[in-house]
């Protein structure tokens, strides 16, 4: 008796663990970064400046578009000024990024269907590393470079429903 009730109570528990949507039937997609560069201005150098570029690409058939993300030299503190999404290239296209603390997160909004326009969002740990092989971060006297120069993957992790730009 104490068995059963053990299975019945533990069958209820992975019952409800289980999700109360129906699975997607599509992948989300995976967006890509390549060129990245960001150069952080430290703060008490007078006259230096930061900025940042990278090219921000979905290649999946149907949704193909790209577009450059840049901060073009700047007094200010790039974690301050990208702290919310930013747009890149065209509006149309909805593409946008933040620049954080913890990483690089992307964002993507596209038409699903005739009545469903979805914005996607993923976003990678920064994980530099300024000593060493592999080492991707330049240090220099008005602040530091940091660069990724393969490939950086962005399987999107999050999608929700969006509004298309009516610019």
């Amino acid at each position: 008796m104490l068995t059963s009730t053990l299975f019945v109570c533990l069958l209820s528990t992975s019952t409800l663990a289980s999700p109360l949507f129906p699975r997607q039937t599509t992948p989300y997609p995976t967006l890509t970064v390549t060129n990245f560069t960001a150069f952080e201005a430290d703060p008490y150098t007078d006259g230096a400046r930061s900025n940042l570029s990278f090219h921000l690409s979905d290649t999946r058939p149907g949704h193909e578009a790209s577009v450059d993300c840049v901060v073009p030299n700047t007094y200010f503190n790039l974690h301050a000024i990208s702290a919310l999404y930013d747009i890149c290239g065209d509006r149309n296209l909805d593409f946008s990024y933040s620049y954080g603390e913890r990483g690089l997160t992307v964002r993507r909004g596209w038409q699903a269907n005739s009545t469903s326009y979805l914005v996607g969002t993923a976003m990678q740990e920064w994980r530099w590393k300024e000593d060493g092989p592999g080492a991707n971060v330049t240090k220099f006297a008005d602040g530091k470079l940091y660069a990724r120069k393969e490939e950086w993957l962005f399987p999107v992790t999050r999608v929700q429903l969006g509004t298309p730009c009516r610019c």
